[in-house]
């Protein structure tokens, strides 16, 4: 083994030793903060593989009310390279933003996750919907479109009608109106679940920044379509 190569491996040994993880925390999750908040799960893996950071098996935007907080949740492939990982991403920026990257106890499940279409219709019908957490506390990511700008009294029947050229994934929870917080909400907002990505990018392509039925309504409501990821 050259000097080059004994070096290095006593410096990444002196670097793991030095690395100690807070007791409760996950070995195999980063929580990355400062990124703009118009970031993608893939402007941030393409990030990552510019800098030569891998090991990352999946990278989750971080929500509040399906608005992003400027932070994501990255998995790592194993334990091991969590030391490595971390000193590298402290060394990241990202269009002027400085990263900080921290380790947090195991993130759980979205209450809606893992439940199929049934529980998906169940909970939307009991408004658990929250659009907190990690992809908003969902399961279709990529499909999902947050619609706001809508008629504060819209029903999910006329979002349906209005979506009638658009393929969505089936059932009563391919549209779900969020709740507002408010009674007399004069716009609304509507999570809607397409078949799949390239349909959920061709409905906020089509319908963002665009008047809800002009006929009826000329422009008073434009509606904001926003990709959850």
């Amino acid at each position: 083994m050259s000097v080059g190569a004994v070096r290095g491996a006593a410096l990444g040994t002196a670097r793991s030793k030095s690395f100690s993880l807070p007791k409760g925390h996950s070995d195999l999750h980063v929580k990355l903060t400062g990124l703009p908040r118009t970031s993608t799960p893939a402007d941030i893996t393409r990030l990552l593989g510019r800098n030569k950071i891998h090991n990352i098996t999946k990278v989750a935007l971080e929500y509040q009310r399906f608005e992003p907080t400027g932070s994501a949740l990255l998995t790592l492939s194993q334990p091991s390279v969590l030391p490595k990982i971390v000193g590298a991403l402290k060394q990241l920026r990202f269009f002027g933003h400085t990263m900080t990257p921290r380790t947090l106890p195991p993130p759980t499940e979205g209450k809606i996750r893992s439940r199929g279409l049934k529980g998906r219709e169940e909970a939307s019908q009991r408004n658990v919907v929250t659009g907190n957490g990690y992809q908003g506390g969902i399961t279709d990511g990529g499909r999902s479109v947050l619609l706001s700008g809508l008629p504060g009294r819209i029903s999910a029947d006329s979002v349906r009608k209005f979506l009638r050229n658009y393929k969505l994934i089936g059932g009563q929870a391919e549209v779900v109106k969020l709740e507002t917080g408010t009674k007399k909400e004069l716009t609304s907002r509507v999570l809607v679940r397409l078949s799949s990505p390239s349909e959920a990018f061709r409905l906020v392509r089509n319908v963002h920044m665009t008047n809800y039925e002009p006929d009826a309504w000329e422009d008073k409501y434009t509606i904001r379509a926003q990709p959850i990821h």
